[in-house]
């Protein structure tokens, strides 16, 4: 019984499968080279993003309820000034930045573990850095968030600090 039901499903894959992968065959073969040069333009106008932008630094958060009013209330205001916010509306990306190209920067993250999360762009580069764990230790440990501040401003090689509030 069990050979017959392997026989039929074979005979069905050749029967259905067959002519519809033979059907839209030609159809993958005109879309793949426009997929193709539609995704390298994409990739050249992102080098050009990351060049045009060299230097700035980028707080992104995201808006998970425990989490977001701290950081627009406690951390935000005390980032200083050349740090420019990215927030995460859920999967919808805000911020006063082409919408493509940071969600690429977003999606191309090589040290991701939860968010908050520094990126900066040097030398056309994406660097980027996850500042989850020593953020819940400000949030739910209630250490000083002064630490915090300066590892963010390390990272972005910022010798400054704002009086913390």
């Amino acid at each position: 019984m069990k050979l017959g039901n392997n026989i039929l499903a074979f005979i069905v894959f050749v029967i259905i499968g067959i002519p519809i992968f033979i059907l839209f065959l030609p159809i993958m073969i005109v879309l793949y080279p426009i997929h193709f040069f539609q995704r390298k333009r994409f990739e050249k106008k992102y080098s050009e993003f990351l060049t045009s932008n060299n230097g700035k630094n980028f707080f992104c958060y995201n808006n998970r309820k425990n989490s977001k009013e701290y950081i627009e209330e406690q951390i935000i205001p005390n980032l200083t000034d050349g740090i420019e916010i990215v927030y995460l509306n859920g999967k919808k990306v805000e911020s006063e930045y082409n919408v493509e190209f940071i969600s690429e920067a977003l999606y191309k993250f090589k040290n991701y573990s939860g968010f908050p999360h520094l990126m900066k762009i040097q030398n056309g580069k994406l660097i980027d850095k996850s500042i989850n764990n020593p953020f819940y230790n400000v949030l739910n440990l209630k250490k000083d968030k002064t630490e915090l501040l300066t590892k963010i401003n390390r990272f972005f090689e910022l010798n400054e600090i704002k009086n913390v509030a």
